[in-house]
């Protein structure tokens, strides 16, 4: 059963209305003109069924390339089968009508009693019913049969007759005059191809994904046949039944038509005539020739002085019918054919990478180079292929080291980082040279940090003794690698330190980016091991260098991760935004996804200290999206500093989908390790939970007993406190607290001193809390961390309340609206709805976010305070209404009261948001 038509609804309506027409005894001629594939015969078909359900009587023929061998062969097929049944002298083949009954026993008969004798058939058998005449493929029909035709074509339109042909465009006819003149008195119909509207109908008619419509569509060109065809093969190769369908209709067009087409095939978009005929071996006017014919057939086109098959599908077509070893020879020679006319090095290395490998050097250092173009660019598969091939052209030398090591950076942005560790030990194996080891042991343990695999990582980067000499670059390299892994790690301090001291130093100026290195090496020693917040700052600063550090950015981004970090752990949030953001726009515009990563995760972080829990949070998510990519260096880092945003905004619910994959990190030894079970302790106190808070908050310190304990990175000793405090344990709570205002006091972070006098604050009865509060308020002025800000004046005016009474001092008021307005602005409804219960303690009433507070206006509240926020006066609003000024006056009061403002100078910035 055939399916139905599809984008065909303005044909098929043609037809009826030529049906009508013809059995009312107006006949026709019908064309369907079109190249091959677009429906023509399944129209034919259409209009033959319908014709069958009305009761006409259709007599068909179906030519073939064959067909012009056959004398009359359309007459005999129409008429054999009758003549047959009813010899000569019977009716209908009596009188005229004999000659057909002749023609069909073999008996050869003049053209013009042959006209005649069909004329007197199609009378008698009109009178018996209306008849459909069909011919499919008439290009192909032999030249009598065409003239007879040509010749019936007058009588036919006096006849409740229609005759309904096809025609292929672009095949050579048997008789061009004549299907010329019959095209002149036909209705001629053009089948288009199909939308992609039109492919997705047909999918679904096959129950098939309309998803693939788009691909589909593009590879056939909507070509209905095409479509149907690749649709049955199951949506991917190239059917068996069109490859043999469209080289079939090459050799048709000429001796040489198949050679031309592979050749335009293989140019792709560079299918100039020249290259055509050098590539194909033929002489140019045979090629202007052939590709007329393709142009004609449209089964080729030319766009900007090149050709180019008219269709993908069409193209794959043409290389299917071809050995993989012709195909590969092909390539070959265009490579060669495209590298002497001058074409970009790109194109021709696209075409080396399909042929058979050598032992040419040129051809190794051309797909080299376009493998590393594409890891570049982010296309690692792309990459692989390239670097794969290039590795089997011709034996592996020390010469092809750099070439391991960049195929084994594609494998590695694949996550195939077994498969790229395996190929950066064989280019290890190649030399002895310690400068060349260095930097391959880099590069493998860059991969291995990118994946998330820290120990691995270390194991990789080796033990001092293999960074060969300290004054070449592979070596300082390799040095600040281990400084960094030691610091993921927990290594211990001690350990890191001497490393450092004995490898890489801490050079006076930031000159080169092995100098830039060791200074942000030394920034994050500063945090670990007993420095302060101005020295981490300052070596951080000097690391950056105003941005050359982003300039020479190694492939993790290890220098940026401890540069930034360190100048977030010393309060240096400003600085270390506005270099983030330089970071990721060099990552950006170098097409690093990973320097990208790390960039993002590190201003997330930043932002999150500020305040800014929005803008951090849409870092984070762009951070995580990188995991596609292979990035996996710092998801508990990441996570961690989601679930602190999910908290500041009370979004608790958002918070328990981490919690597995947190769990999991939080198994690891290892920063990420750390900060995954502070998440989770963050979590378990949010959600009341704080005997679990205190113990993850524990497991914490366990974790960085060694380094890296420093309230400054991860405060547990705070959030262990204050978990502790409410579960009763006061004691060690107020120890634990002491101790982190210890530790803070010592490393002098503003924003850690404003946290730890904060808690000491909150669990320690026997302080000085109004006097801790004001000093972490102190503290924090000039520092851009408004969250925190805002907490710790919350706690200060709960505090004076709690003293002093419910007295509403002017200072316990001025405290919390600062509060109350940066919660709202940032959407902290924990915070907001704090202050508001401490305002209402205080008989003040709060504050309501403009949206929430518009909303409690009346109608008329509202347009009356429209209109006044437009600048018309009282009176004037009053005119506009048709009300009274007091009416006005009496609802701008209430509009004012609810909004909680004073004037209506207020009124145009509150309406507008």
């Amino acid at each position: 059963m055939r399916s139905r038509l599809v984008e065909r609804d303005a044909e098929t309506a043609a037809l009826g209305r030529i049906l009508d027409r013809a059995r009312a005894g107006h006949g026709d001629l019908v064309a369907f003109e079109a190249p091959p594939g677009m429906g023509k015969s399944r129209l034919l078909w259409h209009l033959r069924e319908a014709a069958l359900r009305d009761g006409w009587r259709s007599l068909d023929v179906r030519a073939t390339p064959m067909s012009p061998s056959i004398g009359y062969g359309v007459l005999r097929d129409w008429f054999g089968l009758l003549a047959h049944r009813h010899p000569a002298g019977e009716h209908p083949f009596d009188g005229p009508g004999a000659a057909l009954a002749e023609l069909a026993d073999g008996t050869s008969r003049p053209l013009g009693d042959l006209v005649y004798g069909v004329r007197w058939v199609l009378e008698d058998l009109c009178a018996e019913g209306p008849i459909l005449l069909t011919v499919d493929d008439l290009q192909w029909v032999d030249s009598g049969s065409l003239k007879a035709l040509d010749l019936l074509a007058p009588a036919l339109q006096q006849l409740p007759c229609i005759l309904a042909y096809t025609v292929r465009i672009g095949e050579e006819a048997s008789c061009p005059e004549s299907i010329a003149r019959l095209h002149e008195v036909s209705r001629v119909l053009h089948p288009e191809p199909l939308s992609v509207d039109g492919v997705a109908a047909l999918l679904e008619m096959h129950r098939l994904d309309p998803g693939q419509a788009e691909r589909i569509h593009t590879v056939t060109g909507g070509v209905p046949l095409f479509v149907g065809e690749v649709i049955a093969g199951g949506g991917e190769d190239v059917p068996d039944s069109l490859v043999g369908s469209i080289t079939g209709r090459l050799r048709r067009l000429s001796p040489t038509s198949l050679a031309t087409a592979s050749a335009v095939a293989i140019l792709g978009d560079h299918g100039a005539t020249g290259s055509i005929a050098e590539l194909a071996g033929l002489p140019p006017a045979t090629i202007v020739h052939d590709l007329a014919l393709l142009t004609t057939a449209q089964l080729a086109q030319r766009d900007d002085g090149n050709h180019r098959l008219r269709h993908p599908l069409i193209a794959d077509a043409v290389l299917a019918a071809l050995s993989s070893a012709d195909t590969a020879d092909l390539h070959a020679r265009c490579a060669d054919v495209l590298a002497r006319r001058g074409a970009p090095r790109t194109v021709v290395a696209s075409h080396l990478l399909l042929t058979t490998p050598g032992d040419d050097p040129e051809v190794r250092v051309r797909l080299a180079e376009q493998g590393r173009h594409a890891l570049a660019s982010g296309e690692a598969e792309q990459a692989r292929r390239y670097f794969d091939r290039a590795i089997a052209e011709g034996p592996i030398t020390v010469a092809e080291i750099p070439l391991l090591s960049s195929a084994a950076s594609a494998l590695s942005a694949l996550s195939e980082i077994d498969a790229a560790q395996e190929m950066w030990r064989r280019a290890r194996s190649l030399t002895e040279d310690p400068d060349e080891l260095a930097a391959l042991r880099a590069a493998a343990g860059d991969a291995l940090l990118i994946a998330g695999e820290y120990a691995q990582a270390r194991a990789a980067f080796g033990t001092p003794a293999d960074t060969g000499p300290d004054t070449t670059h592979a070596s300082q390299v390799l040095s600040g690698r281990m400084v960094f892994s030691g610091l993921l790690l927990g290594a211990p301090a001690r350990e890191i330190r001497e490393q450092f001291e004995q490898h890489l130093g801490e050079p006076e100026d930031a000159t080169t980016p092995d100098h830039r290195l060791a200074l942000a090496a030394a920034a994050s020693l500063k945090v670990a091991a007993g420095g302060t917040a101005a020295e981490a700052r300052d070596l951080a600063l000097r690391a950056i260098d105003r941005g050359a550090l982003f300039e020479h950015a190694n492939a993790d981004g290890t220098a940026v991760f401890m540069a930034s970090c360190s100048l977030i752990w010393s309060s240096a949030l400003d600085e270390a935004e506005r270099a983030l953001t330089t970071a990721m726009e060099t990552a950006k515009a170098r097409g690093s996804v990973l320097e990208f990563a790390n960039a993002a995760a590190c201003r997330g972080t930043a932002r999150a200290r500020m305040g800014l829990t929005v803008e951090a949070e849409l870092d984070f998510e762009a951070t995580l999206e990188q995991r596609n990519h292979g990035w996996n260096a710092g998801l508990g880092f990441v996570i961690a500093g989601l679930v602190e945003c999910h908290i500041a905004r009370g979004e608790l619910e958002r918070t328990l989908p981490w919690r597995a994959t947190l769990d999991r990190i939080a198994s690891e030894r290892t920063l990420a390790g750390a900060y995954a079970q502070h998440a989770l302790g963050d979590i378990a106190a949010a959600h009341g939970d704080h005997d679990t808070a205190a113990r993850r908050y524990a497991e914490v310190g366990r974790q960085l007993h060694l380094s890296l304990d420093n309230p400054a990175v991860l405060p547990w000793r705070a959030g262990r406190a204050l978990a502790l405090i409410r579960i009763g344990n006061g004691r060690e709570a107020v120890d634990l607290a002491r101790e982190n205002a210890a530790r803070a006091e010592a490393f002098g972070a503003p924003y850690t001193l404003a946290q730890a006098f904060r808690t000491v604050a909150a669990v320690d009865p026997t302080a000085d809390r109004v006097g801790l509060l004001r000093r972490a308020l102190a503290v924090l002025d000039g520092v851009p961390a408004g969250r925190l800000a805002a907490q710790v004046a919350a706690d200060l005016a709960g505090m004076l309340i709690l003293l002093e009474g419910a007295a509403a001092s002017p200072e316990v008021v001025t405290l919390l609206r600062r509060s109350e307005s940066y919660a709202q602005s940032h959407g902290l409804r924990p915070l907001e709805d704090r202050v508001r219960r401490l305002l209402d303690r205080i008989g003040e009433p709060a504050n309501r976010p403009a949206a929430e507070a518009l909303a409690l206006l009346t109608p008329s509240e509202r347009r009356v305070a429209d209109l006044a926020a437009t600048g018309l006066s009282n009176r004037q609003v009053a005119q506009d209404l048709f009300v009274t000024v007091k009416a006005v006056e009496w609802h701008l009061s209430n509009v004012y009261r609810k909004l909680g403002i004073h004037s209506r100078n207020e009124l145009p910035t509150l309406l507008t948001r």
